[in-house]
């Protein structure tokens, strides 16, 4: 097979562009990383009343009303989304540190931390419905501790940890 300039020059954008999508953090806390990342996302957003047809004024006068200004997008406060991230992680952390000693408590007080686990996931993709599209690296994280969360769910529901 004949390699031509130009495959060579598609391969080389190609592994150009994988090496920007992935970024290196060498020594930096997860923390910082994360705060990094929701700040390069953060971006006003405003929207606009859409154009009422004709005929609507007619049947109801408050629809003129266009004096309104205009609503902003409300953003999320992301310290508060990055320490609630942090929160979830050292939740995991006792959660493993219960299961793995028999001095740091029960399987009833593993499986109360587990709960509270799954609930701060659902909590997150409740206040954050939009952090996906956003981020997808931020939205990864969160998809993520979804799966571990119910991958140990199942696996302590099953009795693995018995």
């Amino acid at each position: 097979m004949k390699i031509s300039p130009e495959q060579i020059e598609a391969l080389q954008q190609q592994q150009q562009q994988q090496a920007n999508k992935t970024k290196k953090v060498s020594g930096a806390a997860f923390g910082e990383f994360l705060n990094s990342e929701v700040q390069q996302s953060a971006g006003p957003q405003t929207s606009s009343a859409p154009p009422v047809p004709p005929g609507l004024q007619t049947i109801n006068p408050l629809i003129q009303m266009q004096q309104a200004a205009s609503v902003q997008a409300v953003a999320p406060n992301e310290g508060e989304f990055v320490g609630k991230v942090e929160n979830l992680f050292g939740q995991l952390e006792n959660y493993a540190q219960q299961l793995g000693s028999p001095d740091a408590g029960s399987l009833k007080n593993a499986y109360k931390t587990l709960e509270g686990v799954q609930g701060g996931v659902d909590s997150l993709k409740k206040d954050w419905p939009g952090v996906a599209s956003e981020n997808p690296e931020l939205g990864g994280i969160v998809n993520e501790l979804e799966v571990m969360a119910m991958t140990e769910h199942i696996k302590f529901n099953r009795g693995d940890y018995v």
